[in-house]
């Protein structure tokens, strides 16, 4: 199969016009630049704008986004390896000032700018309209994807709707949540009915249609909108455009990405054909030495999850996770001493050499999934379950999809309550380390409550590796460097 690679880092012209149109308040008119003014032009210069919202995107979910929405929960244990800001997530004993809160604020914001740039600028441009409606929907989607992930992170946060040019356009207050959702469902209505449900040849990767669609559902979702979230992803279901592929496992298969038909939304990585930035939790998550390149052994999963797979899961063992001595499809056996416990195999792809024989930093083309058909069903079958209406057949048949494909009987006949314990056990195992837990953790109301009980589960692991509990709140604090520069930020209660 032909890898497409889309997006590639902007040239330096173009990455000096993406900065200038956030610092052109230094110099109004300058002479020796690419301002602006002077670049928004063409089709091209449009293109590549959308094109540098994207690859700002990359970033936003290259390392901060997962140390929050993975390793500060009980799918993650951190190893003597892993640095202190590690277990400092992993125990869950971060404050304010701790870089991955800065890092997520950072990047979004940075995200939404360049988006209101081709929102304000590419709509004047010349241009073949149809291809302007489609970069136009592509920049909405990006921005919704970045409010979206801001609030559910923050709550209240700073609503910019167009390109900030000057340091007053920064000193903004925190906008109520119900403002911010607005304009989140509004960009995703109009990402859905201005992209395509699908690409080819090197455009292959960007947002469609059905990524507008699934988010929305999955904002929806989070809004506790249960009604919308059940019509909404009843409407990708009946589509027919997404499946779910046989083997769970081929979702991580680097020959497959962007391609595959599960595939809705992917943060495309390649060290290869973009040198310095390929992707990194493989190198994280493996075991301590792990043959064919660099491995680094910070992580490893607890013995409550690793009790969740039952024998006949394709996810547990050899799936999500792999157990000392290992042995490859390469006939490798491997022991290993750190982690103490099993390791993540879920970003190994054994069937990719780069990925078994020279894995090195910021070399991996692994990709970071947004979002997978998998989770639309188990969003259905949620969404069903509390209130919405069944439109696309039943809730229980959407969970048992995702069940059987794992290797897993259905099930039947159970009580609202007993579904909702099924369905939150189920999208456990089917996203461990895929940005999924401490958002879903934080939207059920029970973080407190999880991390508590991973704080008990440590202290019969490694002693001594924290008794302290700090889960303030279902939110994360406002980052203390944003709150330096500017006063007009209040902090979450309990930070």
């Amino acid at each position: 199969m032909q890898r497409t690679k889309l997006l590639s880092t902007l040239g330096g012209l173009v990455a000096l016009a993406l900065a200038v149109s956030c610092d052109s308040f230094l110099d109004p008119s300058p002479s020796d630049v690419l301002a602006p003014e002077n670049f928004y032009k063409t089709s091209s210069d449009a293109v590549a704008a959308v094109n540098g919202v994207y690859e700002q995107v990359k970033w936003s979910y290259w390392l901060g986004f997962w140390y929050v929405s993975d390793v500060a929960t009980d799918d993650i244990l951190a190893s003597a390896k892993f640095g202190s800001d590690g277990h400092r997530m992993s125990d869950y004993i971060f404050d304010a000032t701790e870089w991955p809160i800065g890092d997520i604020w950072g990047n979004a914001y940075r995200t939404v700018n360049r988006a209101n740039a081709v929102l304000d600028r590419v709509p004047a441009i010349t241009m073949d309209p149809a291809l302007r409606t489609r970069l136009l929907g592509e920049a909405h989607f990006l921005r919704a994807l970045a409010y979206f992930n801001l609030v559910r992170c923050y709550g209240d946060v700073p609503l910019l709707e167009h390109e900030v040019t000057s340091v007053s356009g920064l000193a903004v207050s925190r906008t109520p949540l119900a403002q911010v959702y607005a304009l989140i469902v509004s960009d995703l209505q109009e990402a859905a009915t201005a992209l395509p449900p699908a690409y080819s040849g090197s455009d292959v990767g960007r947002a469609t249609s059905g990524a507008a669609q699934a988010l929305l559902a999955k904002a929806y979702l989070t809004e506790q909108d249960w009604l919308k979230a059940a019509q909404t992803a009843a409407t990708i279901i009946t589509s027919g455009h997404y499946v779910l592929l046989a083997n769970w496992k081929d979702n991580f298969r680097i020959a497959l990405k962007l391609t595959n038909s599960e595939s809705i939304f992917e943060i495309n990585y390649d060290g290869i054909l973009d040198p310095g930035a390929g992707s990194i939790h493989t190198l994280f998550s493996l075991p301590l030495g792990y043959p064919g390149g660099a491995a680094y052994g910070l992580m490893y999963i607890p013995p409550s999850l690793q009790n969740l797979f039952a024998p006949a899961d394709t996810r547990g063992n050899h799936g999500t996770f792999m157990v000392s001595p290992y042995t490859d499809q390469m006939g490798r056996t491997f022991t290993w001493g750190v982690p103490p416990g099993p390791a993540f195999d879920k970003y190994l792809d054994e069937s990719d050499a780069e990925n078994m024989n020279t894995r090195e930093w910021v070399r991996q083309a692994n990709d970071w999934i947004v979002l997978r058909y998998a989770d639309v069903l188990l969003m259905y079958a949620e969404a069903v379950n509390e209130g919405g209406a069944a439109t696309a057949g039943s809730g229980e048949a959407a969970l048992n999809a995702v069940r059987g494909r794992a290797g897993l009987g259905p099930v039947s006949g159970l009580s609202q309550a007993a579904f909702r314990d099924s369905l939150r056990l189920e999208r456990r195992r089917e996203f461990v380390f895929e940005g999924q837990r401490w958002f879903d953790l934080s939207r059920w109301g029970i973080l407190d409550a999880v991390i508590r009980a991973k704080t008990t589960e440590l202290q019969t692991i490694a002693p001594g590796e924290t008794t302290v509990h700090g889960v303030p709140s279902n939110l994360l604090p406002i980052p203390q460097s944003e709150r330096d520069i500017n006063p007009n930020l209040t902090q979450n209660p309990g930070w």
